[in-house]
């Protein structure tokens, strides 16, 4: 009879080892509406309610422990918690702690006043009160761009957290307080306070893990991939909970012009697509070839990538005609002398910005206009067209876009047929690279020629195309981009290339990444 009793125990306790869940413990700081303890002293909050839903697929039992905010990041980085929700990435924390290569959602910073304060700009900063949050990315930021203009260093007051900076505010202790975008969703500021026009620096807010938990970060990046894909998951419910304004908020009057401006280019885009939508039904009536219906199929999928890349373009230009505006106002805020100079100088700025904004359109419009006549040109004439369209999207995701053209010929080509052909290819290097987050990320087009053919290669160090669909890629309709890829890129491109340029389009993995090798005969 002992010996089964022992047996039975032994089984049981077997069974309880089995069975309990692993406790994950999680840093928690005051900071609604994304994290917070509620009226019941119980977690809660747009990143609780997600770290909660993957608990529950997770079998974690999850432990809160309550820490004032660099606290929490000296607990993260000892290993004495393992997850700490709403930590917004830079390079520098990037080395003490691991992060969900997933971001979570965007945000960034905004300056508040007291009512008896004049902040009209940031140069109203100067020597001003400053609460700021102890090692927080708002900290670090606002003290990068006064340092950038030059502005005489303000008194900067640390807090151990935003109801304290606030508190102080409040009883004018100090003169403006900096903080996240989300802090007036959930507090209630009161008549003395008021949000600035003063907007700073953009950042990701993701989870951040102690070194030893890298399966946890995998394991929540790949939640936070699904939720976003969902448009019924938890992220997106939780967003429009806490994070989605639930009053309407006045425009403020210095964002006048800036929204005048945005209108206007909104209505010639929605111009731009309405046309182009109108072009490929009356053209698809006269086409019978399918490769030709498809063709217009490819363009007209390409319509989005194009309008963001149009985008890309002309927020150089604004910025710099915003720069220039806000330099005039400081001047008059300040009570300074403009010279006739000063105006000359802003009337040629403005002028020269939106003559680039006009040659933009331009560009980007010819690319849309069906062309199907061989137009003489030199091969740098196209890569340089090539590089416009690209470049600043590539530079604003990190990519190297490098052009190998040593010797500069004269093509014969379906110009517009050949780009096509190139952007798609581009495009979906840049997919890939970003997707992977690759380090060093580079897409690399060289182009030659011999006595009978031109020869272009374009090259990207993503990882390559792996095995299992290496049958698949360039097969009509396949796509590996889920929800945003039509299958019809590459597709549409061996088509263009081996059909209408009468040349030989082929795609081979390298140590790093993949090629595509385009050759087109001299004589089409």
């Amino acid at each position: 009879m002992i010996k089964d009793a022992l047996l039975i125990i032994i089984y049981l306790s077997l069974l309880t080892s089995l069975n309990a869940k692993e406790i994950v413990n999680v840093g928690i700081y005051e900071n609604a509406p994304k994290i917070f303890t509620d009226n019941k002293s119980k977690p809660a909050g747009f990143f609780i309610d997600l770290l909660n839903e993957i608990a529950l697929e997770e079998d974690w039992s999850l432990n809160y422990i309550h820490c004032e905010w660099a606290e929490c990041l000296n607990m993260l980085d000892t290993g004495t918690i393992d997850i700490m929700p709403d930590v917004a990435f830079t390079a520098q924390r990037s080395k003490r702690f691991l992060f969900s290569n997933e971001p979570v959602i965007s945000s960034w910073s905004v300056i508040y006043k007291h009512t008896d304060v004049e902040i009209a700009s940031i140069f109203d900063l100067k020597k001003k009160k400053i609460a700021v949050l102890k090692d927080s990315i708002q900290s670090l930021a606002i003290k990068d761009l006064l340092k950038k203009f030059n502005i005489e260093t303000p008194i900067y007051i640390v807090v151990k957290d935003f109801s304290e900076a606030f508190r102080l505010l409040k009883n004018k202790q100090v003169d403006s307080v900096i903080v996240n975008r989300f802090y007036e969703l959930n507090h209630p500021l009161g008549n003395n306070i008021i949000k600035t026009n003063i907007v700073i620096k953009p950042s990701t807010l993701r989870y951040a893990f102690s070194q030893s938990r890298s399966d946890m970060a995998e394991i929540v990046t790949n939640h936070i991939k699904e939720f976003k894909k969902n448009k019924q998951s938890i992220l997106h419910k939780s967003k429009e909970r806490w994070l989605t304004p639930k009053k309407s908020i006045k425009t403020p009057e210095w964002l006048l012009w800036s929204l005048i401006g945005s209108i206007i280019s909104i209505l010639f885009l929605i111009f731009l697509v309405i046309t182009f939508k109108r072009m490929v039904v009356k053209t698809s009536k006269k086409l019978i070839e399918k490769e030709k219906i498809m063709l217009m199929q490819s363009k007209q999928a390409s319509m989005g990538e194009m309008l963001s890349l149009i985008s890309h373009q002309w927020r150089q230009p604004l910025s710099v005609i915003g720069m220039s505006s806000n330099n005039i106002k400081a001047s008059i805020e300040l009570e300074e002398e403009i010279t006739n100079q000063d105006i000359e100088e802003f009337i040629q700025i403005t002028s020269n910005s939106v003559k680039y904004l006009s040659d933009t359109i331009d560009d980007f419009r010819n690319f849309f206009k069906p062309n199907k006549n061989i137009t003489k040109t030199n091969i740098s004439n196209i890569l340089n067209k090539l590089k416009m369209i690209y470049a600043n999207s590539l530079e604003t995701n990190n990519i190297e876009f490098i052009l190998e053209n040593k010797q500069d010929y004269e093509i014969e080509i379906y110009i517009n047929e050949l780009l096509q052909v190139l952007l798609n290819i581009i495009n979906n290097a840049k997919d890939a690279l970003k997707e992977k987050e690759t380090f060093n990320s580079k897409i690399i087009l060289t182009t030659s020629q011999d006595q009978d053919n031109y020869y272009i290669k374009i090259c990207d160090n993503a990882g390559g195309i792996p095995d299992k669909l290496a049958d698949k890629i360039g097969t009509q309709y396949f796509t590996t981009k889920a929800d945003r890829g039509s299958g019809l890129g590459l597709y549409m491109s061996k088509i263009i290339v081996e059909q209408n340029l009468h040349g030989s389009f082929s795609w081979k993995n390298i140590k790093d990444g993949v090629c595509f090798n385009i050759s087109i005969p001299k004589s089409i």
